[in-house]
């Protein structure tokens, strides 16, 4: 800062001499910032987050109709491989048990593979929903824990903000005071030693 800076913001500057502070318009310079950068860090958690129920109220009102949820969870199923392989190898099996007993083909042979590789499917799609709502568990856990963690991180840092914000408030509106207190001080000094000098000329 220059020297014509510092005397002309001086309270020594005559045209300083009178000029008053408002210490409410020099605390609001800052304090008015506070909702703009509150804003500014807010948004993109309140962004985020809206985002983050908008997917959480759609799928939760999916589990209003528990029936239609599974349907729409098993409409891709397949048997696995691993499945696949049992009920091969029963297939074997019991073709051979019945061509060595003699009851190959018989509603008995069908109705002993029926029962068994229903069996083996019916475990595979039980395995498989169960894993699709493990996977589906986590992803609802994992938007509710961005939810809360980001509304959570952004009210902390706008607390912060505005915290230290309104410290620098209040340190401006001390500083408005103080020097209006200075002025004050020094216009006093100025009339007293006037008004001594005045006496003087006068006696």
């Amino acid at each position: 800062m220059s020297l014509w800076s510092d005397y002309t913001e001086s309270i020594f500057n005559p045209v300083n001499i009178l000029s008053r502070e408002n210490p409410k318009e020099e605390a609001n310079r800052y304090l008015d910032q506070i909702p703009g950068v509150g804003r500014q860090y807010y948004n993109p958690f309140i962004e985020g987050g809206n985002k983050a129920r908008g997917v959480l109220e759609g799928e939760y009102s999916k589990l209003l109709n528990p029936n239609s949820f599974i349907d729409e969870l098993m409409k891709n199923y397949s048997l696995s491989k691993g499945a696949q392989y049992q009920r091969d190898e029963l297939t074997k099996g019991l073709n051979a048990t019945a061509a060595a007993g003699g009851f190959s083909g018989t509603p008995y042979h069908q109705t002993s593979y029926g029962n068994m590789a229903d069996k083996i499917i019916s475990q595979d799609m039980q395995q498989y929903l169960q894993n699709a709502l493990g996977v589906y568990g986590k992803g609802l856990s994992g938007e509710e824990d961005f939810f809360n963690k980001g509304y959570g991180a952004s009210s902390s840092l706008a607390d912060l903000i505005a915290g230290n914000l309104g410290s620098q408030g209040g340190l401006a509106f001390q500083q408005a005071n103080q020097t209006n207190a200075s002025r004050d001080a020094f216009v006093n000094s100025l009339i007293k030693a006037l008004s001594q000098g005045a006496g003087a000329y006068g006696g």
